[in-house]
């Protein structure tokens, strides 16, 4: 009767069946691309619905983002309380159903406030579906399958993302062809987005019911929210922290800066908006589908080496990754951008799976919304801090700015996770000889 069910090499948690994992990677195979889809197509929004110059895009870009963090922050550790107390399905639900909300209001914005208004509603959905993705992740698998899992859930958010990136990004320019103006068809293409997190919600009714395994019914948000801190006195706990606070900047950088410093670029060599968009779209496809190809092998390695060990690694790559980019003459020459963007792609799917990981092992059951929802947390301060200073850097200082400090941030990491890491290994020399 306890016999354990598998979906494919993966040895899955008690009462998880594959219909649940199958509901799960849909949503893992759309999440990334409608998390940054909105932000991908704000240029595009800002020069045909707002005629706003492009001198002020950087700023306009980054404080949008800045906007859209403060409210996760305000309310993502809530999200991840009320997913341990009702349950995962139902949040994820409601979570879907406010994203689709705010894929359909956004390109009806008449003037910059509106913009900002409906990114909250926006930030709102973020906070909500981030935080149950991060969440079953760890839910889900036992945990001598969590790397391969994971590995597994990366590869279709990269997937997902390129789809999103290389096809969607079209959109635009295939409205238009079909005689739409540049308003309606940026209208339109927001709205097929709005349809499929109405798909995303129906499909997240088969996900497992109930609270999930080990979890106290009756716990107070508030509680759940003061013992997910708490947790984080857990050396490894803290890491993973600090590691979302530069993995999650490491995912918005790319939808931020390397789409806006494409975009303009292209606009000065002639192309036209919809033309540049795509080739940004491509740009940042070159960029995802690394990180698919990679994923899988990170979430092996994974499984095999030590979850710290694996974040020292992780970290070390993005370092090197984001300061190749930062540092480029010409974003539009491939020679230069590609194998740039390739290494910025493994390094941004390894600190992402390797804090998801490290957390999904050192979290108590009981807590594990509550904890990834302070994970969130701490990737949204991340997100705070590149968008309300990247724009700034991108505008008064030049295009590459923005991912050098992104690349400090992953430094500082490395730095942090070697040094521990050693610590642990000294520990554990000394250990048997006391």
């Amino acid at each position: 009767m306890n016999s354990t069910v598998t979906f494919g090499p993966i040895k899955l948690a008690p009462g998880v069946t594959v219909r649940h994992v199958l509901c799960y990677l849909f949503a893992a195979g759309i999440s990334i691309g409608m998390f940054t889809y909105l932000m991908t197509l704000t240029p595009y929004i800002l020069i045909e619905n707002l005629g706003i110059p492009e001198e002020e895009h950087g700023r306009i870009v980054g404080n949008l983002q800045f906007l859209q963090e403060i409210v996760l922050l305000a309310c993502i550790g809530w999200w991840g309380a009320m997913s341990d107390r009702f349950g995962r399905r139902y949040i994820y639900i409601v979570g879907w159903l406010i994203m689709m909300a705010g894929y359909g209001i956004y390109s009806f914005a008449t003037s910059l406030p509106e913009l900002f208004i409906y990114r909250m509603v926006f930030a709102l959905a973020v906070a909500a579906t981030t935080t149950n993705l991060s969440a079953i992740l760890a839910d889900y698998p036992q945990d001598v399958s969590r790397g391969k899992f994971t590995g597994m859930a990366f590869v279709l958010n990269g997937v997902g993302a390129v789809a999103f990136f290389v096809g969607l990004t079209q959109l635009p320019g295939i409205f238009q062809d079909q005689g739409a103006d540049p308003i309606w068809a940026g209208r339109y293409a927001y709205l097929c987005v709005a349809g499929l997190a109405f798909v995303a919600a129906v499909i997240m009714t088969g996900l497992k019911p109930g609270l999930p395994e080990g979890v106290e019914p009756k716990k107070p948000v508030l509680q759940l929210i003061k013992e997910g801190i708490k947790a984080g006195r857990n050396k490894r706990i803290a890491i993973a922290y600090l590691g979302a606070f530069a993995a999650r900047a490491d995912m918005a950088i790319i939808t931020l800066f390397v789409i806006l410093w494409v975009i303009q670029a292209s606009g000065a060599a002639g192309l036209d908006t919809a033309q540049a968009q795509a080739r940004g779209g491509l740009f940042v496809g070159v960029c995802s589908m690394s990180a698919v190809v990679w994923a899988p092998i990170f979430g092996f390695l994974s499984d095999k080496l030590d979850r710290l060990t694996i974040t020292v690694l992780a970290f070390g790559l993005a370092t090197i990754g984001y300061g190749w980019l930062g540092t480029l003459d010409d974003i539009l020459s491939l020679q230069l951008a590609i194998p740039a963007l390739i290494l910025v792609g493994i390094g941004q799917s390894s600190t992402a799976l390797a804090c998801i990981v490290l957390l999904g092992q050192e979290s108590p059951s009981d807590l594990r919304g509550s904890v990834f929802g302070l994970q969130s947390f701490c990737g949204a301060l991340g997100i705070l801090a590149i968008s309300s200073g990247g724009g700034y850097l991108f505008d008064l200082v030049g295009p590459g700015m923005p991912f050098i400090a992104v690349a400090f941030a992953n430094a500082l990491v490395f730095a942090v996770s070697i040094i521990y890491r050693r610590r642990e290994l000294k520990e554990a020399i000394i250990q048997p000889a006391g």
